[in-house]
């Protein structure tokens, strides 16, 4: 089925077509989204993103006007789109999180102070390796519980644990001896 055609089919709300649409270009689509993101992502996150994707296109089928004859380019844009607004608005989430703090402190001197901790602890998580990053930001950022971010990766609760503990004990001997 060529790709005009199945988009003809999506826009008639065909199960069929977006079922031969998920086969074609899933793994195209997860591809853009994980060189996008540029490792920040894990494979749940990829999925989601994916799935996003396909979803928006059955949503939008009658409104999209292809260019050529695929859909590759209209699925590597919507991809790479959609990427990085979620990884802008984590960002923003993120920063939120760490400035609500400096909202709390009086002297220009103390938000000084507090802007470039957030700095060098914000470098210091971003040098991380994988899985550490992304467990340190899922307890610390978004506060999960640790058999949630156990489950999410597909790890032991024991191992998460002490991975939050040696990157804990990392942050902390690396701030202290680049701030003493």
């Amino acid at each position: 089925m060529e790709d005009r055609t199945l988009l003809y089919g999506i826009a008639r709300k065909d199960p069929k077509c977006f079922e031969t649409l998920v086969d074609r270009y899933s793994r195209y689509i997860a591809a853009v989204v994980a060189k996008v993101a540029g490792g920040r992502f894990n494979s749940y996150d990829v999925e989601e993103i994916t799935g996003d994707v396909l979803v928006k296109l059955w949503t939008d089928g009658p409104k999209i006007m292809l260019r050529g004859d695929s859909l590759k380019p209209y699925l590597a844009i919507a991809a790479r789109n959609h990427t990085l607004n979620v990884l802008r608005k984590r960002q923003r989430v993120i920063e939120s999180e760490l400035e609500d703090d400096a909202v709390s402190c009086p002297s220009a001197e103390a938000l000084a102070i507090l802007r470039q901790e957030k700095e060098a602890i914000s470098g210091m998580v971003q040098d991380m390796g994988e899985p550490d990053r992304e467990i340190f930001i899922r307890r610390y950022f978004y506060l999960e519980k640790v058999r949630d971010i156990a489950s999410r990766l597909n790890m032991q609760e024991k191992a998460v644990t002490a991975r939050i503990r040696r990157a804990k004990d990392k942050l902390r001997i690396h701030y202290e001896t680049e701030n003493p």
